[in-house]
């Protein structure tokens, strides 16, 4: 008994469930083909006899409402046309006087520090204070000069805020000197090999005697007994701003730091020094506000890293008269100005050689 009601309740779903669909399938079906009808028009007659539908009177309404405004109205006299965006150097001036006095502060301020803590009167100390003395190392390579050169600028901005003084690694370069001895028509070959450091860029900028070389740090620490007297070891302290994870940029008082050398590493950036505006701990900040200007401030921000390349580097001879023979004792405008960012890889090469052979080309073709 209970099967069989069981079995009339399943086949009633059933049916109710078909029905339904069906309704909600003729349903949608009859709401489309309504909207694929054309909605019906209101239209009436103009003076002309022609038949317009409500949107077209609507229309015609309103071009005859804007012919009567336009005719009522006074025509009005074009006065002097008003500027409402100003350029670049107008937005400038509101800055000009504000970071003048900054940057003549900043450029005192890194005098006065490189008077204290330059190479010739740290040279000059007694042992005790020399090996108390601390350093900051600026080390490049000559992959590009914008980015290397900020390493550099870095560690000095990184040695005013900290009080140390500056050393500016030399990269190595090996000159092999052959001798040759004859004896009894047998030559004998001597090879001698010796180390001498260069600057980075050392062909195309010249650097200031205010400055160390780790080489001479390492002379002047053994002679004045640091290790042995003190008991001061010469170690380094490396910190990566490459790497966001290690860095003590945000989190080290780096003023109380005890290594005798500290190496801000990968800054090929103006940014990696300005990073110490944010640090945690109080004496830093002040320090680097003292250099860079206040962070809250739009007008203080000084030219710290001209500053910086007006007091340590100067252009070669070879360099500086090339620039003024260009702009300089009244000389024509060139003819063609390049600027180009070399790769050190093959590709580079190929194309900086094809770029020489297409510029032959156009001076040989010039008429002289």
């Amino acid at each position: 008994m209970r099967y069989g009601i069981s079995r009339r309740k399943r086949a009633l779903l059933r049916c109710l469930f078909i029905l339904f669909a069906a309704f909600t399938f003729i349903t949608r079906l009859m709401l489309t083909l309504r909207s694929l009808d054309a909605p019906p028009t209101t239209t009436t007659t103009t003076s002309n006899g022609a038949m317009l539908d409500l949107p077209a009177q609507l229309e015609l309404v309103d071009l005859k409402r804007v012919a009567f405004l336009s005719s009522a109205e006074t025509p009005i006299q074009a006065g002097p046309k008003t500027k409402n965006c100003a350029t670049v150097d107008e937005m400038g001036k509101v800055f000009k006087g504000r970071i003048l006095k900054d940057s003549l502060r900043v450029r005192k301020l890194i005098q006065t520090h490189f008077s204290v803590n330059g190479a010739p009167r740290i040279r000059e100390l007694p042992p005790e204070q020399f090996c108390r003395h601390g350093f900051v190392i600026g080390k490049a390579s000559e992959a590009g000069f914008g980015n290397e050169m900020y390493k550099l600028l870095t560690a000095a901005a990184l040695s005013v805020m900290l009080n140390r003084s500056l050393i500016i690694g030399q990269t190595r370069h090996i000159i092999v000197m052959f001798s040759c001895f004859s004896c009894a028509h047998l030559c004998l070959f001597f090879d001698f090999s010796l180390f001498r450091g260069k600057y980075p860029f050392g062909d195309y900028i010249l650097y200031s005697n205010l400055t160390f070389t780790l080489r001479e740090v390492k002379h002047l620490w053994r002679q004045n007994g640091c290790l042995k007297k003190y008991g001061r070891h010469l170690v380094m302290r490396i910190d990566d701003f490459e790497k966001p994870t290690k860095t003590n940029a945000l989190c080290g008082n780096w003023r109380k730091w005890p290594q005798p050398i500290i190496w801000y590493q990968g800054t090929t950036d103006a940014v990696a020094a300005q990073f110490f505006l944010k640090n945690v701990h109080p004496d830093m900040r002040n320090a680097v506000s003292e250099l860079f200007g206040k962070p809250e401030s739009l007008q203080s921000r000084p030219n710290v890293f001209g500053e910086l390349m007006r007091i340590l580097i100067s252009p070669s001879r070879d360099v500086e008269e090339a620039v003024n023979w260009v702009i300089g004792n009244g000389g024509r405008d060139p003819d063609i100005t390049l600027h180009m960012r070399m790769l050190m890889n093959r590709y580079s090469n190929k194309q900086f050689q094809y770029l020489s052979y297409l510029l032959a080309d156009i001076f040989s073709c010039r008429e002289i």
